[in-house]
């Protein structure tokens, strides 16, 4: 209530009861209201809730970036979440994975000590890739979505030691059967940089030959790599869940409706952090 109470002006010009539910609710009942409250009165309603300068100053906080981290096993839908997410609230989505191939390939600082690394078959030092990250969110003026990090708890505690903390750790659970037929359908197209699958997202006809597949997506190589995932999953989540940060969301579900439940625990997090919850 006390988030209704210091939000008011919102429930007041976009309707109570969609308001009320996305405060309120959690799960799957407060994604699809946040959703509504959005959809319904457009981006004005989140510039309102970061702050809606056409309106009386209310002692709301200025407004500050949003943070978020999407955690989840290869083939989970982060990269899916990512672009929606990333369009919807204007910040900045960083791949570590992407951002680490970006400065290699500009031959930046960084990329050259990082490519020292990579050439010799090791991997990348933690804090090499920490840096790589703290460089990218100083040109996030609306905020960011990390996705690829942390991997492990140590990883977790180095980033919230160097600033990297979110305003929500997202986590998309999905069953290792059903990640095995969403990574083994998976394609890319090296000329648009697309992702389809030859399942739930079949591509063009025309662009059928020029079609890649990843190396590491595969039955076999993917059992190494959930292995890996599952090893470090309840460390890393300890981080987060200490911190008040962690929310889980079933990915195993429509895309639309997993974006929902994002977008609505997201809001949710901003909410409690502005109310002092």
């Amino acid at each position: 209530m006390r988030a209704m109470r210091r939000f008011a002006p919102v429930a007041s010009r976009y309707g109570t009861r969609g308001f009320s539910a996305g405060a309120e609710s959690s799960g799957g009942g407060g994604g699809a209201a946040a959703v509504a409250l959005v959809v319904g009165a457009g981006a004005g309603a989140f510039g309102y809730y970061q702050y809606d300068q056409s309106q009386p100053k209310t002692g709301i906080a200025e407004p500050h970036k949003l943070k978020l981290i999407l955690f989840g096993a290869p083939g989970s839908g982060k990269g899916t979440q990512c672009e929606k997410l990333t369009a919807l609230f204007g910040v900045k989505h960083i791949s570590t994975g992407d951002l680490l191939r970006e400065h290699v390939k500009n031959g930046t600082a960084l990329g050259k000590q990082a490519k020292e690394f990579m050439d010799k078959g090791a991997l990348v030092p933690d804090s090499l890739v920490i840096d790589l990250l703290k460089d990218a969110v100083k040109d996030a003026p609306k905020g960011w979505i990390i996705d690829g990090m942390p991997r492990t708890a140590v990883q977790a505690e180095f980033m919230q030691k160097e600033g990297l903390v979110p305003d929500c750790f997202l986590t998309l659970d999905v069953p290792d059967s059903v990640l095995e037929e969403r990574i083994c359908g998976r394609r890319l197209d090296p000329e648009t940089g697309a992702i389809y699958h030859l399942k739930f997202k079949p591509p063009p006809k025309e662009i059928v030959s020029r079609l890649t597949h990843r190396s590491d997506d595969t039955a076999d190589k993917l059992k190494n790599r959930l292995k890996a995932y599952h090893d470090n999953l309840d460390s890393v989540l300890g981080v987060y869940r200490s911190a008040n940060l962690y929310t889980a969301i079933n990915a195993n579900r429509n895309p639309d409706a997993v974006y929902g439940d994002l977008v609505g625990n997201t809001l949710k997090a901003r909410l409690n952090k502005w109310a002092g919850a």
